[in-house]
């Protein structure tokens, strides 16, 4: 699958510091990657490759770019796998279209996925299979969904130096130094979320009382963290917080909410779990300013909810293809075009969840236009050194930027409220005010042991 090339990757010395904890007890005479006796000087690269069990170096044979994933095709969480329809949509127009140009060779993109039914355990093994023990299965593993899921494969892909691109989930530890070879989306770092609904608390309601919903696991343990961080010095109040176990009913977990007094929910509930908190809350007769998380903008998951789900708030830096303000949009006919073209049956396009997966696709073959060779180590450095802007569907205004020391892609979000206007409606979340810019600022509103975990 790869062949030896030396990488052409310049680096500064800042970069090298901050990523310098990736690598203990590197020797700079090691420093220098590539293969010597090719022509030039050898130069040090952004990322460490010394414990790699592989040649991050090596460049791909024949014309052929290998992704896998792994993700819920069936059971409970099976919703989620309309993400990979939105991607596997654009990487099969861009195949149409001619493949995908890296310096002076093309390529077409091919995929494998597995199903996993969002057990971390089975994440791992499905990946071992794909990518295989010495690495050769795959150039790269791509949106593989949930937090726990992503960690159980971190370690293994990291001694092996294969790119973990786009990880599904918006957790912080994405961001941890100690995994250059893995990095996120663009969903939005649960921690801004959780810093978001407390700046629109402010506004609204400066000393609210606010309940919290949460997973109980490390996609819960950033919302309380980082929401608890966000009302330091202000008068809001975090007055109770209920887990449930995920894919099991909240109910019983609302009912508790709704009786402690709070005026404000904070639902940071995945999947059917958030719709099941919605529909918890109105049958309590609880009336309270709510947030969603941003695994539950979607048309599946808010249309279960229906009336329930009225007036909540979220936030997001995609097009909803059910807003009709984007209908004569280019980007959004583009989208519906392409994903009705390549994935025609069995799905809705509409659903807020195939664009966002449709989106990750599109920035990922910038990612691989800028890179300097057809490398592992060179497409994960381009990953390092993005600036996108007006691709996928992408709001107006958003610009995904990533740099040595910034991993995070969905530091800039709008904020929306959920208009419920009847059942056959296009029901939709409506934008509310400018964006709010938080780029560079994850980890101002993370704790630290939460991107190192």
């Amino acid at each position: 699958m790869l062949r030896s090339r030396k990488a052409r990757i310049g680096a500064s010395l800042l970069t090298l510091a901050l990523l310098a904890s990736a690598c203990s007890s590197r020797d700079d005479d090691d420093a220098a990657t590539g293969d010597e006796g090719s022509g030039g000087e050898d130069t040090e690269s952004l990322i460490p490759t010394d414990h790699c069990a592989t040649d991050p170096t090596e460049e791909i044979e024949g014309d052929v770019i290998k992704l896998v994933s792994s993700y819920p095709q069936s059971g409970q969480y099976a919703a989620y796998s309309e993400i990979a329809r939105g991607w596997m949509a654009y990487f099969d127009k861009v195949n149409d279209e001619g493949g995908v140009q890296i310096g002076d060779r093309t390529f077409t993109i091919e995929y494998e996925t597995a199903d996993d039914q969002y057990n971390a355990a089975e994440t791992a093994a499905n990946i071992d299979r794909l990518v295989g023990p010495d690495g050769d299965g795959a150039f790269a593993v791509f949106s593989v969904v949930g937090t726990a899921n992503n960690v159980a494969i971190r370690d293994t892909l990291h001694e092996l130096c294969v790119p973990n691109l786009f990880a599904a989930t918006g957790s912080p530890q994405w961001g941890n130094p100690d995994y250059p070879w893995m990095i996120g989306s663009t969903l939005t770092p649960y921690t801004i979320e959780a810093a978001a609904f407390a700046e629109l608390l402010q506004e609204i309601k400066p000393d609210a009382k606010v309940a919290m919903l949460r997973q109980d696991d490390d996609f819960g343990d950033a919302y309380e963290a980082g929401f608890k961080m966000a009302i330091e010095g202000t008068d809001i109040e975090l007055v109770e917080v209920q887990e449930y176990s995920p894919g099991t009913d909240p109910t019983p977990q609302v009912t508790s909410l709704a009786n402690s007094g709070a005026d404000a929910f904070l639902n940071g509930a995945a999947l059917l779990p958030c719709p099941q908190a919605l529909t918890a809350k109105e049958e309590a007769g609880w009336e309270a300013i709510t947030w969603v998380s941003g695994t539950c903008l979607s048309k599946t998951l808010m249309g279960i909810a229906g009336e329930a789900g009225a007036d909540a708030y979220g936030a997001s830096n995609l097009k909803d293809p059910l807003n009709p303000d984007w209908d004569d949009d280019p980007a959004m006919q583009e989208y519906l075009e392409t994903v009705q073209t390549y994935q025609p049956d069995g799905f809705d396009p509409e659903n807020a969840v195939v664009g966002y997966g449709y989106t990750q696709a599109a920035i990922f073959i910038e990612a691989l236009e800028q890179a300097e060779a057809p490398t592992r180590l060179a497409v994960m450095e381009a990953m390092y050194d993005l600036e996108v802007s007006d691709v996928g569907l992408l709001l107006p205004g958003v610009t995904i930027r990533t740099s040595p020391d910034d991993k995070f892609m969905g530091e800039t979000v709008q904020l929306a409220q959920y208009e419920w206007t009847g059942p056959d409606a296009r029901n939709h979340f409506v934008p509310q005010g400018d964006l709010i810019d938080y780029e560079g600022r994850t980890a101002e509103v993370t704790p630290e042991e939460l991107i190192n975990s």
